[in-house]
């Protein structure tokens, strides 16, 4: 007769549970964050083109966004390098440079994100966005 430990319960939530939560903090910092047209009236779109390359300097995607009047003000992308959890927040800079009235500029992150669990490396993966302003 064989033996067979008893099953042992996973203490914590849920994949699904973690899944809604995820997703509910989505949503509250995109209502959060407003839309464009009550954070700047005057703008009637605006476009934004993300390139991520790690630290070779190889391309590791390419994005293009247009938010209109009545999407949320939200810019920031997941960093696709290595380590998996990095965020990249375009907002403060993007911001500043549409109340000094720029119509189009360009910004570059470098991703801080350690890569294995708390090591000391960072990723090192760079993103850059370029936008330009579509007025009124």
């Amino acid at each position: 007769m064989a033996f067979f430990p008893k099953k042992k319960r996973k203490v914590g939530p849920s994949k699904n549970d973690e899944k809604v939560r995820r997703a509910r903090d989505a949503e509250a910092q995109a209502q959060a964050a407003g839309t464009l047209s009550t954070r700047f009236p005057a703008l009637r779109g605006l476009t934004l083109r993300y390139v991520f390359k790690n630290l070779q300097g190889v391309v590791l995607g390419e994005e293009d966004v247009a938010l209109s009047p009545a999407d949320a003000f939200q810019l920031g992308a997941d960093c696709p390098g290595a380590c998996g959890t990095g965020r990249f927040d375009f907002s403060a800079t993007v911001i500043e440079a549409l109340g000094r009235a720029q119509d189009s500029g360009a910004v570059e992150l470098a991703c801080r994100e350690s890569l294995y669990g708390g090591g000391a490396t960072p990723c090192g993966c760079v993103a850059r966005c370029e936008f330009s302003v579509k007025r009124a």
